[in-house]
């Protein structure tokens, strides 16, 4: 592997690590029975399993991907249906929330433009 290869994993895991960050919070906050390895794990599976889901299932794929992760989030984390959409929500949330704020710090102290123009 070549070092810019190496480089793209790390990235790609330290993403996937700060991703599970909400998760994980979202789950504690509503009682789910999680550790946060247990919560870097289900996120690294589902984001897989939900991007093969979007590569067979064209039309339906956001609606079969929201229904599996729902499902996976009541499994993995021991919840109710409806404590899982809201676990789901709440993860929705926290990203937005943190994106909202880190583009404000980026705008205020950098040129660095998180989104496109």
């Amino acid at each position: 592997m070549e070092n810019s290869q190496i480089i793209q994993v790390l990235i790609i895991l330290g993403l996937f690590i700060l991703s599970t960050l909400p998760l994980h919070k979202a789950v504690k906050i509503l009682k789910g029975k999680t550790k946060f390895y247990k919560t870097v794990f289900i996120v690294i599976i589902s984001g897989t399993l939900i991007s093969l889901i979007n590569t067979v299932f064209s039309v339906w794929a956001g609606l079969i991907a929201f229904i599996f992760l729902i499902w996976i989030y009541r499994k993995a984390f021991k919840l109710k249906w409806h404590k899982a959409v809201v676990v789901w929500a709440l993860h929705l949330a926290f990203i937005i929330m943190s994106s909202v704020i880190i583009k404000l710090v980026l705008d205020t102290f950098t040129k660095v433009s998180l989104y496109l123009r």
